[in-house]
């Protein structure tokens, strides 16, 4: 994307500071390893008292300036610099591949260190986390500050070490795991994650908006009958297309009518939305979701008997990820491998939550301007386009057009073989597995040999990117955001116009198409780029507009064996009004994730503060008592409007307790005197405990119920988030409706584990024995 006006004024002024450090080059020349450690101490004391002013950071760039070009050799250009300026203000800086981001990082870390900060550096992958630590991580060290890598299967001792350092390296996912494990432990001392402080997100726009689709989900297997998956599958199978509806936009399927009495004729039931059928309903609409919304080779693949999610935006597989709620289950009943265990949610977040837990967030990648409304309504940053070092060169070809698929085929291997020919190395982009062995058997027919990178061999991954950019070299991949490794060209492929891309379609996001083509001409190479495309493709099928649709056909009826590009800026507009639609629609999708995922939000932090108020607590008399005392006034109160109803909630209560009072006697008793009986029976109670182990077990009782229950709620909440969306058609706003009954479900959460906590209080026994 091209600099704003606004982008140009404020360049300008970090232009102005990034000449100031470069001017002070010579100052830290002649000081030793010592010596910079020295003034690294001496800043840290310093800016415990004050703020760092603009002096002052022009001052620490040159020194961090100066210990990069000694340890791993790299001096700092102007650009970089201005880049590091934009981090620092928790803006975005988009820089172009092969810019150097990687050591604009170090400048706004170290400086985050002097101001007493934490900092986290968020990368795409555990491969890049490590790479960027050994580097980048040097040069903290060798100024004097501590590096960790915080990776996954570390034992806690490990990752309390980790977190002791001043800059820690990981991916978002482990970050955000440790911070659910945190709200999980029994004891403070077990917890590993310190404050969340700074944090500085590489590949910016792909953490932080392309996975922010998939929350993070820590989960245990669940109880349930698996053979219902491959029996609703039988069932999807027999469907008609007037017996459901597909909303591909918002992911939806229903059933109409047809579709409705055909499932209740199979499942033997009269209402499939009853409340004892609720797991059949729950089950058809999971199988009804995997025929109809998943497709095989785009959402996922089948290697080796197993279903793999594929990162829609870098065409990985994710081993060990799963879709959550039955979804991944209806996919292997669809698929025909073995169902495996449904697993339960114990805890989530997403990851727009998690990050904004954070006091400061920056970010930087190649691309990210298209969506700055979107960081901006979510995180609350802007994006600021960095120019280049050197000028680019890559010549960027208009898209051409075809009517059919054939067409585009063909002019793909034209376009692949003549370059070939010449010995031009060549990336071509897919956006799917689909795409990528369509086009794949269309070169192998040509006897143009090709490399291949997709979700299905990405292990050879950085081996297939070194030797991309050599003479002849024709490779092959699925979407190339977040790859992390630039493609050097051959010294021999400049004079042939370096490398050349060709898109095979345009994806679902701009940013992904220039992601493709940064690719090419980096830090001042010549390079190609050109998309191919057609009538037929995914982008414009998603296109739900009659009067283009008919113009569409028309156009193929007239000029179907016609193998030229299209000629019609019509048609190319309706390429970019397809494209501009659909990331409407996904930002939609992301925003009302995010909307619904911010009533659990506000839940869970409440959950989260209870049980750190809690942890902190020894002694619990207080706590015990007050509990007891709400509960008890709750129950006693209850028994003037509804007589029966307020016996059976003491019965609840006081049922297979050791309180001396009988049942009958408290019903004799006034409310105030029932819960002063009460209280002053458990008084009575906790003193003939050991001080120490009375404590050790009430808090043990609190935090079982609390985390049992608090995971029955969060499956509630997923049940109704499930069925919300039908209140549309009785012209209610879901969201509205998810967050009053939501609401609701988690006052009777909170109710209900006191209650279970007022109960196992009056079950203890002083005996040694723990009831319940």
């Amino acid at each position: 994307m091209a600099q704003t006006y606004d982008d140009r004024k404020i360049v300008k002024a970090y232009r102005d500071l990034a000449r100031e450090v470069v001017k002070r080059e010579d100052l830290y020349r002649l000081m030793d390893q010592s010596a910079l450690q020295e003034q690294t101490q001496h800043w840290l004391q310093k800016f415990q008292e004050r703020e760092i002013t603009e002096r002052d950071r022009i001052y620490i760039f040159a020194l961090v300036r100066e210990a990069a070009r000694r340890t791993v050799g790299l001096e700092a250009v102007m650009v970089q610099l201005i880049g590091a300026f934009v981090l620092g203000d928790g803006k975005i800086a988009e820089m172009k591949t092969g810019e150097g981001k990687t050591l604009v990082s170090l400048f706004v870390m170290y400086i985050e260190v002097l101001r007493g900060n934490k900092v986290h550096l968020v990368t795409a992958n555990e491969y890049l986390a490590k790479r960027d630590r050994e580097e980048i991580g040097r040069v903290l060290e060798y100024l004097g500050l501590s590096v960790g890598l915080n990776i996954s299967g570390l034992e806690k001792e490990q990752k309390q070490a980790i977190y002791k350092a001043d800059v820690i390296y990981g991916t978002a996912a482990e970050f955000g795991f440790d911070y659910l494990r945190d709200n999980m432990v029994r004891q403070s001392e077990d917890k590993v994650q310190t404050s969340l402080d700074f944090v500085l997100i590489d590949e910016a726009d792909s953490i932080l908006i392309d996975e922010a689709r998939t929350p993070l989900l820590i989960s245990d297997r669940k109880e349930e009958d698996l053979t219902l998956y491959g029996v609703a599958d039988t069932l999807v199978r027999t469907m008609l297309t007037d017996d459901y509806e597909v909303e591909e936009k918002k992911r939806f399927v229903w059933l109409h009518d047809a579709g409705i009495e055909k499932a209740q004729r199979f499942w033997g039931i009269d209402s499939l939305y009853a409340e004892e059928h609720q797991p059949l309903h729950r089950i058809t609409t999971l199988l009804l979701r995997a025929h109809f919304l998943m497709h095989k080779d785009k959402d996922y693949v089948v290697l080796d008997g197993e279903v793999l999610i594929i990162d829609p935006h870098t065409g990985r597989a994710l081993p060990g990820r799963r879709f959550n709620d039955g979804l991944h289950q209806a996919i292997e009943a669809k698929e025909g491998v073995e169902v495996r265990e449904e697993s339960r949610t114990l805890a989530t977040i997403t990851i727009q939550n998690y990050f904004r837990m954070y006091k400061k967030l920056s970010g930087m990648t190649g691309t990210a301007k298209t969506e700055e409304e979107e960081f901006r309504h979510i995180y609350n940053m802007d994006v600021v386009v960095i120019p280049t070092h050197l000028r680019v060169n890559r010549v960027d070809n208009e898209d051409e057009v075809f009517y059919t698929r054939e067409q585009k085929g063909e002019a793909i291997v034209y376009e692949v073989s003549w370059r070939y020919e010449r010995g031009q190395p060549i990336l071509i982009g897919t956006s799917s597995i689909k795409s990528n062995e369509w086009v794949s058997e269309l070169l192998t027919k040509a006897g143009i040999p090709h490399q291949v990178l997709n979700a299905k061999n990405h292990e050879q991954e950085a081996e297939i990117i070194a030797r991309a950019g050599k003479r002849g070299m024709v490779t092959l991949a699925t979407n190339m955001a977040g790859r992390g490794t630039d493609i050097k060209l051959d010294k021999g492929v400049y004079t042939l116009g370096g490398l050349a891309v060709i898109g095979t379609e345009r994806h679902e996001s701009r940013r992904i198409d220039l992601q493709l083509m940064g690719r090419s001409g980096r830090r001042g190479d010549p390079g190609f780029s050109k998309f191919i495309l057609s009538l037929d493709d995914e982008l414009v099928d998603h296109f739900d507009n009659k009067r283009w649709e008919s113009y569409v056909r028309r156009m193929k009826r007239k000029y179907n064996f016609d193998d030229k590009p299209v000629h019609s800026r019509k048609v190319h507009q309706l390429v970019i009004e397809a494209q501009k639609r659909l990331e409407g629609s996904n930002y939609d999708i992301r925003k009302d994730l995010l909307a619904y995922d911010e009533v659990i939000d506000i839940q869970r932090k409440k959950v989260y503060e209870e049980r750190d108020r809690l942890l902190g607590i020894d002694k619990l008399g207080a706590f015990s008592e007050r509990i007891l005392r709400e509960v008890a006034e709750d129950v006693f109160s209850e028994r003037e409007p509804d007589l029966d109803a307020g016996y059976a909630k003491m019965g609840e209560l006081l049922g297979g307790t050791k309180f001396p009072h009988s049942f009958d006697q408290v019903t004799l008793m006034s409310q105030e005197e029932a819960v002063e009986a009460l209280i002053f029976w458990h008084r009575k109670q906790r003193t003939k405990f050991p001080t120490g182990t009375i404590n050790q077990i009430e808090k043990e009782v609190y935090l079982n119920l609390l985390d049992q229950m608090w995971v029955m709620h969060l499956d509630q909440m997923v049940q109704l988030r499930e069925g919300i969306h039908l209140r549309a058609y009785g012209q209610q706003d879901p969201l509205v409706m998810y967050q009053k009954e939501g609401a609701e479900l988690f006052t009777n959460f909170q109710d209900r584990y006191h209650f279970y906590f007022a109960h196992a209080l009056l079950e203890l026994d002083p005996e040694g024995l723990v009831l319940g």
